[in-house]
Protein backbone atom coordinates (compact mmCIF):
# COMPACT_ATOMS: atom_id res chain seq x y z
CA UNK A 1 0.00 0.00 0.00
CA UNK A 2 1.43 3.41 -0.94
CA UNK A 3 2.19 5.70 1.77
CA UNK A 4 -0.52 8.50 2.89
CA UNK A 5 -3.02 6.93 0.65
CA UNK A 6 -6.01 4.49 1.97
CA UNK A 7 -6.41 1.09 0.68
CA UNK A 8 -9.90 1.06 -1.13
CA UNK A 9 -12.26 -1.74 -0.57
CA UNK A 10 -12.35 -3.87 -3.64
CA UNK A 11 -15.89 -3.55 -4.69
CA UNK A 12 -14.92 0.14 -5.29
CA UNK A 13 -12.13 -0.80 -7.83
CA UNK A 14 -12.19 -0.13 -11.69
CA UNK A 15 -11.25 -3.67 -13.27
CA UNK A 16 -7.86 -1.90 -15.35
CA UNK A 17 -6.68 -1.70 -11.12
CA UNK A 18 -7.05 -5.12 -10.62
CA UNK A 19 -3.31 -6.79 -10.94
CA UNK A 20 -4.99 -10.34 -12.67
CA UNK A 21 -7.95 -8.88 -14.81
CA UNK A 22 -4.93 -5.95 -15.91
CA UNK A 23 -2.43 -9.05 -17.00
CA UNK A 24 -5.30 -10.55 -18.84
CA UNK A 25 -6.03 -7.60 -20.84
CA UNK A 26 -2.39 -6.41 -21.84
CA UNK A 27 -2.38 -10.61 -22.86
CA UNK A 28 -5.65 -10.02 -24.84
CA UNK A 29 -3.61 -6.76 -26.55
CA UNK A 30 -0.76 -8.25 -27.52
CA UNK A 31 -2.12 -10.97 -29.18
CA UNK A 32 -5.15 -8.77 -30.81
CA UNK A 33 -2.07 -6.33 -32.00
CA UNK A 34 -0.03 -9.67 -33.23
CA UNK A 35 -3.25 -11.02 -35.33
CA UNK A 36 -3.99 -7.11 -36.43
CA UNK A 37 -0.35 -7.05 -37.76
CA UNK A 38 -0.65 -10.76 -39.51
CA UNK A 39 -4.23 -9.50 -40.79
CA UNK A 40 -2.13 -6.41 -42.47
CA UNK A 41 0.97 -8.17 -43.10
CA UNK A 42 1.53 -6.32 -46.61
CA UNK A 43 2.25 -2.76 -44.35
CA UNK A 44 3.66 -4.56 -41.53
CA UNK A 45 6.05 -6.46 -42.47
CA UNK A 46 7.65 -3.34 -44.56
CA UNK A 47 7.62 -1.44 -41.34
CA UNK A 48 9.15 -4.26 -39.08
CA UNK A 49 11.77 -5.36 -41.75
CA UNK A 50 12.93 -1.54 -41.46
CA UNK A 51 12.53 -1.48 -37.91
CA UNK A 52 15.06 -4.23 -37.29
CA UNK A 53 17.22 -3.14 -39.50
CA UNK A 54 17.34 0.08 -37.62
CA UNK A 55 18.21 -2.21 -34.70
CA UNK A 56 20.94 -4.08 -36.07
CA UNK A 57 22.81 -0.82 -38.00
CA UNK A 58 22.08 1.35 -34.72
CA UNK A 59 25.65 1.05 -33.18
CA UNK A 60 27.35 1.72 -36.43
CA UNK A 61 24.45 4.78 -37.40
CA UNK A 62 25.30 6.25 -33.61
CA UNK A 63 29.24 6.12 -34.07
CA UNK A 64 29.22 7.63 -37.19
CA UNK A 65 26.92 10.63 -36.13
CA UNK A 66 29.52 11.37 -33.72
CA UNK A 67 32.35 11.92 -36.07
CA UNK A 68 33.35 15.48 -37.55
CA UNK A 69 33.51 14.29 -40.69
CA UNK A 70 30.28 13.29 -41.02
CA UNK A 71 28.01 16.51 -41.38
CA UNK A 72 24.32 17.23 -40.75
CA UNK A 73 24.18 14.19 -37.26
CA UNK A 74 22.13 11.15 -37.89
CA UNK A 75 20.56 12.43 -40.70
CA UNK A 76 23.92 12.53 -42.64
CA UNK A 77 25.20 9.12 -40.91
CA UNK A 78 21.96 7.73 -42.12
CA UNK A 79 22.20 9.00 -45.57
CA UNK A 80 25.82 8.00 -46.09
CA UNK A 81 24.71 4.57 -44.66
CA UNK A 82 22.34 3.58 -47.39
CA UNK A 83 24.85 5.53 -49.93
CA UNK A 84 27.18 2.98 -49.00
CA UNK A 85 24.73 -0.09 -48.98
CA UNK A 86 23.53 0.71 -52.40
CA UNK A 87 26.53 0.91 -53.95
CA UNK A 88 27.91 -2.53 -52.25
CA UNK A 89 24.37 -3.83 -53.73
CA UNK A 90 24.99 -2.48 -57.32
CA UNK A 91 28.36 -4.09 -57.40
CA UNK A 92 27.37 -7.22 -56.15
CA UNK A 93 25.05 -7.32 -58.47
CA UNK A 94 27.03 -6.49 -61.84
CA UNK A 95 30.17 -9.45 -60.12
CA UNK A 96 28.12 -11.91 -58.53
CA UNK A 97 24.32 -12.32 -59.61
CA UNK A 98 25.46 -13.07 -63.64
CA UNK A 99 27.83 -15.91 -62.54
CA UNK A 100 24.63 -17.13 -60.19
CA UNK A 101 22.40 -16.55 -62.87
CA UNK A 102 24.75 -18.29 -65.37
CA UNK A 103 25.24 -21.46 -62.90
CA UNK A 104 21.53 -21.66 -62.28
CA UNK A 105 20.99 -21.64 -65.78
CA UNK A 106 23.51 -24.45 -66.50
CA UNK A 107 21.92 -26.55 -63.69
CA UNK A 108 18.67 -26.29 -65.00
CA UNK A 109 19.76 -26.97 -68.79
CA UNK A 110 21.31 -29.98 -67.43
CA UNK A 111 18.72 -31.64 -65.59
CA UNK A 112 16.23 -30.43 -68.43
CA UNK A 113 18.60 -32.23 -71.04
CA UNK A 114 18.93 -35.37 -69.14
CA UNK A 115 22.59 -34.93 -68.54
CA UNK A 116 22.33 -35.06 -64.65
CA UNK A 117 19.80 -38.01 -65.08
CA UNK A 118 22.93 -39.51 -66.83
CA UNK A 119 24.93 -38.64 -64.33
CA UNK A 120 23.47 -40.37 -61.94
CA UNK A 121 22.41 -43.48 -63.60
CA UNK A 122 26.17 -43.93 -64.14
CA UNK A 123 27.13 -42.81 -60.68
CA UNK A 124 24.22 -45.44 -59.43
CA UNK A 125 25.49 -48.30 -61.73
CA UNK A 126 29.25 -47.91 -60.47
CA UNK A 127 29.29 -47.13 -56.91
CA UNK A 128 25.77 -47.90 -55.59
CA UNK A 129 25.52 -51.46 -54.57
CA UNK A 130 22.85 -54.30 -56.70
CA UNK A 131 20.51 -54.46 -53.80
CA UNK A 132 19.94 -50.55 -53.74
CA UNK A 133 19.51 -50.26 -57.62
CA UNK A 134 15.77 -50.61 -57.33
CA UNK A 135 15.24 -47.90 -54.94
CA UNK A 136 18.06 -45.78 -56.00
CA UNK A 137 16.79 -45.82 -59.72
CA UNK A 138 13.11 -45.35 -58.76
CA UNK A 139 14.34 -41.68 -57.31
CA UNK A 140 16.54 -41.08 -60.73
CA UNK A 141 13.87 -42.33 -62.71
CA UNK A 142 11.87 -39.21 -61.91
CA UNK A 143 13.70 -36.67 -63.59
CA UNK A 144 13.85 -35.86 -67.24
CA UNK A 145 15.45 -38.07 -69.50
CA UNK A 146 15.77 -35.40 -72.27
CA UNK A 147 14.63 -37.84 -74.81
CA UNK A 148 11.27 -36.78 -75.47
CA UNK A 149 11.94 -34.05 -77.84
CA UNK A 150 13.92 -36.39 -80.04
CA UNK A 151 11.02 -38.85 -79.44
CA UNK A 152 9.00 -35.95 -81.42
CA UNK A 153 11.44 -34.67 -83.53
CA UNK A 154 12.49 -37.93 -85.29
CA UNK A 155 9.66 -39.99 -87.10
CA UNK A 156 9.42 -43.07 -87.64
CA UNK A 157 9.78 -44.28 -90.98
CA UNK A 158 7.10 -46.57 -92.77
CA UNK A 159 7.34 -50.23 -93.65
CA UNK A 160 6.88 -48.99 -97.30
CA UNK A 161 9.42 -46.68 -97.00
CA UNK A 162 11.88 -49.15 -95.35
CA UNK A 163 11.17 -51.24 -97.76
CA UNK A 164 12.22 -49.31 -100.43
CA UNK A 165 8.80 -49.00 -101.79
CA UNK A 166 6.76 -45.82 -102.96
CA UNK A 167 3.43 -45.42 -101.18
CA UNK A 168 0.50 -45.54 -103.20
CA UNK A 169 -0.93 -42.34 -104.45
CA UNK A 170 -4.22 -43.11 -102.84
CA UNK A 171 -2.81 -43.88 -99.43
CA UNK A 172 -0.79 -40.53 -99.54
CA UNK A 173 -4.01 -38.68 -100.44
CA UNK A 174 -5.62 -40.39 -97.08
CA UNK A 175 -3.16 -39.71 -95.40
CA UNK A 176 -2.60 -36.05 -96.42
CA UNK A 177 -6.09 -35.75 -96.00
CA UNK A 178 -6.17 -36.89 -92.16
CA UNK A 179 -3.21 -34.67 -91.42
CA UNK A 180 -5.11 -31.51 -92.72
CA UNK A 181 -7.98 -32.15 -90.63
CA UNK A 182 -5.66 -32.70 -88.08
CA UNK A 183 -4.30 -29.46 -88.12
CA UNK A 184 -7.53 -27.60 -88.67
CA UNK A 185 -9.08 -29.33 -85.71
CA UNK A 186 -7.47 -26.81 -83.02
CA UNK A 187 -7.40 -24.21 -85.08
CA UNK A 188 -11.43 -24.54 -85.48
CA UNK A 189 -11.87 -25.76 -81.65
CA UNK A 190 -9.56 -22.85 -80.53
CA UNK A 191 -10.75 -20.97 -77.44
CA UNK A 192 -9.27 -17.49 -78.09
CA UNK A 193 -11.42 -15.77 -75.54
CA UNK A 194 -10.05 -18.19 -73.06
CA UNK A 195 -6.51 -18.24 -73.93
CA UNK A 196 -7.04 -14.06 -74.09
CA UNK A 197 -8.60 -14.59 -70.59
CA UNK A 198 -5.81 -16.72 -68.98
CA UNK A 199 -3.16 -14.63 -70.27
CA UNK A 200 -4.61 -11.42 -68.98
CA UNK A 201 -4.87 -13.48 -65.85
CA UNK A 202 -0.96 -13.79 -65.57
CA UNK A 203 0.19 -10.80 -66.93
CA UNK A 204 -1.63 -8.91 -63.96
CA UNK A 205 -0.73 -11.36 -61.53
CA UNK A 206 2.83 -10.62 -62.73
CA UNK A 207 2.22 -7.33 -63.16
CA UNK A 208 0.90 -6.94 -59.44
CA UNK A 209 3.94 -9.30 -58.17
CA UNK A 210 6.33 -6.58 -59.80
CA UNK A 211 4.43 -3.50 -57.76
CA UNK A 212 4.23 -5.36 -54.55
CA UNK A 213 8.00 -6.09 -54.78
CA UNK A 214 8.64 -2.63 -56.01
CA UNK A 215 6.68 -1.27 -52.74
CA UNK A 216 8.77 -3.46 -50.56
CA UNK A 217 12.28 -2.04 -52.23
CA UNK A 218 10.99 1.35 -51.73
CA UNK A 219 9.50 1.24 -48.71
CA UNK A 220 11.71 -0.87 -46.39
CA UNK A 221 14.54 2.24 -47.28
CA UNK A 222 12.16 5.06 -46.66
CA UNK A 223 10.74 3.85 -43.37
CA UNK A 224 14.63 2.98 -42.31
CA UNK A 225 15.60 6.37 -42.63
CA UNK A 226 13.27 7.55 -40.32
CA UNK A 227 12.99 5.09 -38.09
CA UNK A 228 16.83 5.42 -37.59
CA UNK A 229 16.79 8.68 -37.48
CA UNK A 230 14.45 8.74 -34.80
CA UNK A 231 15.77 5.87 -33.04
CA UNK A 232 16.94 7.49 -29.68
CA UNK A 233 13.31 9.26 -29.65
CA UNK A 234 11.89 5.78 -30.16
CA UNK A 235 13.88 4.19 -27.13
CA UNK A 236 13.04 7.07 -24.94
CA UNK A 237 9.41 6.74 -25.83
CA UNK A 238 9.56 3.44 -24.60
CA UNK A 239 11.64 3.92 -21.51
CA UNK A 240 9.01 6.26 -20.40
CA UNK A 241 6.73 3.64 -20.59
CA UNK A 242 8.01 1.20 -17.82
CA UNK A 243 6.70 2.24 -14.44
CA UNK A 244 9.25 3.61 -11.61
CA UNK A 245 9.05 0.53 -9.72
CA UNK A 246 10.19 -2.02 -11.38
CA UNK A 247 12.83 0.12 -13.49
CA UNK A 248 15.97 -1.06 -11.30
CA UNK A 249 14.72 -4.62 -12.10
CA UNK A 250 13.50 -4.56 -15.63
CA UNK A 251 16.26 -2.25 -17.29
CA UNK A 252 19.50 -4.01 -16.50
CA UNK A 253 17.77 -7.65 -17.96
CA UNK A 254 16.46 -5.58 -21.18
CA UNK A 255 19.75 -3.99 -21.70
CA UNK A 256 21.44 -7.79 -21.19
CA UNK A 257 18.77 -9.01 -23.45
CA UNK A 258 19.93 -6.55 -25.82
CA UNK A 259 23.38 -7.53 -25.85
CA UNK A 260 22.35 -11.42 -26.53
CA UNK A 261 20.26 -10.71 -29.73
CA UNK A 262 21.89 -7.98 -31.75
CA UNK A 263 25.11 -9.27 -30.84
CA UNK A 264 23.78 -12.99 -31.92
CA UNK A 265 22.20 -11.50 -35.07
CA UNK A 266 24.81 -9.05 -35.97
CA UNK A 267 27.64 -11.52 -35.40
CA UNK A 268 25.73 -14.82 -37.53
CA UNK A 269 24.89 -12.37 -40.46
CA UNK A 270 28.52 -11.19 -41.17
CA UNK A 271 29.95 -14.46 -40.11
CA UNK A 272 27.15 -16.10 -43.01
CA UNK A 273 28.51 -13.68 -45.57
CA UNK A 274 32.17 -14.73 -44.67
CA UNK A 275 31.33 -18.47 -44.62
CA UNK A 276 29.99 -17.93 -48.07
CA UNK A 277 33.02 -16.33 -49.28
CA UNK A 278 35.17 -18.87 -47.84
CA UNK A 279 33.16 -21.72 -49.40
CA UNK A 280 33.09 -20.57 -52.77
CA UNK A 281 36.62 -20.52 -52.77
CA UNK A 282 37.51 -23.95 -51.48
CA UNK A 283 34.65 -25.35 -53.47
CA UNK A 284 36.06 -23.90 -56.99
CA UNK A 285 39.56 -24.84 -55.82
CA UNK A 286 39.04 -28.51 -55.69
CA UNK A 287 36.50 -28.58 -58.94
CA UNK A 288 32.73 -28.66 -57.19
CA UNK A 289 30.40 -27.45 -59.69
CA UNK A 290 28.02 -24.71 -59.31
CA UNK A 291 30.20 -24.18 -56.12
CA UNK A 292 28.93 -20.15 -55.89
CA UNK A 293 25.37 -21.41 -55.80
CA UNK A 294 26.18 -23.80 -53.44
CA UNK A 295 28.11 -21.67 -51.19
CA UNK A 296 25.49 -18.67 -51.33
CA UNK A 297 22.81 -21.66 -50.29
CA UNK A 298 25.39 -23.62 -47.42
CA UNK A 299 25.79 -19.80 -46.25
CA UNK A 300 22.37 -18.74 -45.89
CA UNK A 301 21.59 -21.77 -44.23
CA UNK A 302 24.83 -21.05 -41.53
CA UNK A 303 22.91 -17.92 -39.88
CA UNK A 304 21.86 -21.11 -37.84
CA UNK A 305 24.45 -23.01 -35.82
CA UNK A 306 24.79 -26.33 -37.13
CA UNK A 307 22.34 -26.58 -40.07
CA UNK A 308 25.33 -25.45 -43.18
CA UNK A 309 26.15 -28.95 -42.43
CA UNK A 310 23.60 -29.96 -45.19
CA UNK A 311 26.53 -28.54 -47.74
CA UNK A 312 28.63 -31.38 -47.14
CA UNK A 313 26.71 -34.60 -48.86
CA UNK A 314 25.47 -32.20 -51.47
CA UNK A 315 29.15 -30.97 -52.64
CA UNK A 316 30.03 -35.00 -52.48
CA UNK A 317 27.45 -35.89 -54.54
CA UNK A 318 28.40 -32.44 -56.98
CA UNK A 319 32.01 -33.44 -57.16
CA UNK A 320 31.08 -37.35 -57.55
CA UNK A 321 28.66 -36.51 -60.46
CA UNK A 322 31.58 -33.90 -62.27
CA UNK A 323 34.02 -36.74 -62.05
CA UNK A 324 31.94 -39.34 -64.20
CA UNK A 325 32.69 -36.89 -67.44
CA UNK A 326 36.49 -37.24 -66.83
CA UNK A 327 38.07 -39.70 -68.48
CA UNK A 328 39.62 -42.66 -66.00
CA UNK A 329 43.04 -40.98 -65.85
CA UNK A 330 42.31 -38.25 -64.37
CA UNK A 331 39.22 -39.15 -61.68
CA UNK A 332 39.84 -38.33 -58.13
CA UNK A 333 40.03 -41.32 -55.97
CA UNK A 334 37.02 -42.46 -53.80
CA UNK A 335 38.04 -40.87 -50.90
CA UNK A 336 39.46 -37.67 -52.77
CA UNK A 337 36.07 -37.08 -53.60
CA UNK A 338 34.43 -37.35 -49.97
CA UNK A 339 37.66 -35.95 -48.30
CA UNK A 340 38.33 -32.47 -50.19
CA UNK A 341 34.67 -31.06 -49.72
CA UNK A 342 34.73 -32.52 -46.18
CA UNK A 343 37.75 -30.50 -45.73
CA UNK A 344 36.89 -27.43 -47.04
CA UNK A 345 33.79 -27.75 -44.93
CA UNK A 346 36.05 -28.23 -42.09
CA UNK A 347 38.29 -25.48 -42.11
CA UNK A 348 35.81 -22.78 -42.53
CA UNK A 349 33.56 -24.31 -39.81
CA UNK A 350 37.50 -24.09 -37.45
CA UNK A 351 37.49 -20.72 -38.65
CA UNK A 352 34.24 -19.48 -37.45
CA UNK A 353 34.65 -21.38 -34.29
CA UNK A 354 38.21 -20.18 -33.03
CA UNK A 355 38.22 -16.68 -35.03
CA UNK A 356 35.23 -15.44 -36.55
CA UNK A 357 32.64 -16.36 -33.26
CA UNK A 358 34.99 -15.01 -31.13
CA UNK A 359 36.43 -11.60 -32.88
CA UNK A 360 32.70 -10.80 -34.39
CA UNK A 361 29.80 -12.38 -32.31
CA UNK A 362 32.23 -12.88 -28.87
CA UNK A 363 29.91 -14.71 -26.20
CA UNK A 364 27.03 -12.59 -26.77
CA UNK A 365 24.69 -15.55 -26.15
CA UNK A 366 26.93 -16.64 -23.16
CA UNK A 367 25.00 -20.52 -24.13
CA UNK A 368 27.14 -24.02 -24.27
CA UNK A 369 26.27 -26.16 -27.58
CA UNK A 370 23.95 -28.39 -26.01
CA UNK A 371 21.73 -25.71 -25.48
CA UNK A 372 22.66 -24.25 -28.99
CA UNK A 373 21.77 -27.36 -30.54
CA UNK A 374 18.22 -27.99 -28.49
CA UNK A 375 17.05 -24.81 -28.93
CA UNK A 376 17.64 -25.10 -32.85
CA UNK A 377 15.87 -28.41 -32.55
CA UNK A 378 12.88 -27.15 -30.58
CA UNK A 379 12.93 -23.82 -32.99
CA UNK A 380 12.59 -25.73 -36.08
CA UNK A 381 10.06 -27.78 -34.88
CA UNK A 382 7.38 -24.89 -33.79
CA UNK A 383 8.07 -23.14 -36.68
CA UNK A 384 9.96 -24.57 -38.95
CA UNK A 385 13.09 -22.66 -40.65
CA UNK A 386 12.17 -18.99 -38.93
CA UNK A 387 12.26 -20.77 -35.52
CA UNK A 388 15.72 -22.29 -35.84
CA UNK A 389 16.35 -18.33 -37.00
CA UNK A 390 15.06 -17.01 -33.49
CA UNK A 391 15.50 -20.10 -31.18
CA UNK A 392 19.22 -19.42 -30.14
CA UNK A 393 17.96 -15.13 -29.02
CA UNK A 394 14.96 -16.50 -27.52
CA UNK A 395 16.85 -19.05 -25.99
CA UNK A 396 19.62 -16.88 -24.50
CA UNK A 397 16.90 -14.28 -23.10
CA UNK A 398 14.77 -16.85 -21.27
CA UNK A 399 18.14 -18.00 -19.89
CA UNK A 400 18.95 -14.35 -18.68
CA UNK A 401 15.02 -14.23 -16.83
CA UNK A 402 16.15 -17.48 -15.28
CA UNK A 403 18.76 -16.60 -13.77
CA UNK A 404 18.42 -13.06 -13.01
CA UNK A 405 14.48 -13.47 -11.61
CA UNK A 406 13.22 -17.08 -10.99
CA UNK A 407 16.57 -19.06 -9.50
CA UNK A 408 16.82 -16.03 -7.13
CA UNK A 409 13.29 -16.26 -6.37
CA UNK A 410 13.66 -20.33 -5.60
CA UNK A 411 16.91 -20.10 -3.56
CA UNK A 412 14.85 -17.09 -1.60
CA UNK A 413 12.13 -19.53 -1.09
CA UNK A 414 13.96 -22.49 0.09
CA UNK A 415 15.91 -20.63 2.45
CA UNK A 416 13.22 -18.36 3.93
CA UNK A 417 12.22 -19.85 7.31
CA UNK A 418 9.15 -21.75 8.17
CA UNK A 419 5.71 -19.65 9.38
CA UNK A 420 4.89 -20.44 13.42
CA UNK A 421 2.21 -22.15 13.78
CA UNK A 422 -0.19 -20.88 16.69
Amino acid sequence: MSEGRPERPFSELHLWEIRSVRDVLIVLLCIGLFWLGYAVRDVTIPLLVALLLAYLFEPSIAWAARTRWIPFGRIGAVSLLLTGITLVLLVGLILLVPRVVSQVGDLVDDVQSGLVRQRLTSFVDEYVPAEYHIDVMTLVSGLPSGQHTAAKTDATPSDSTVSGEAPSTETSSVVDLASTAAEAAPMTSFDFVGFASSTGKMAWAAIVKAIGIGMLLFLIPFYFFFFSVSYPRVVTFFDGLLPQRSRATVVPLLERMDIAVAGFVRGRIVIAIIMAVLYAIGWMFIGVPYAILLSIVVGAFSLVPFLGLVGIPVAIILLALAQLDLPEAQRLAWWGVLLWPTLVFAIVNGLDGWVLTPIIAGKATNLDPVTIFVAVLAGGSVLGAYGMLLAIPVAACIKILLSDLVIPKLKELGTRPPAHEP
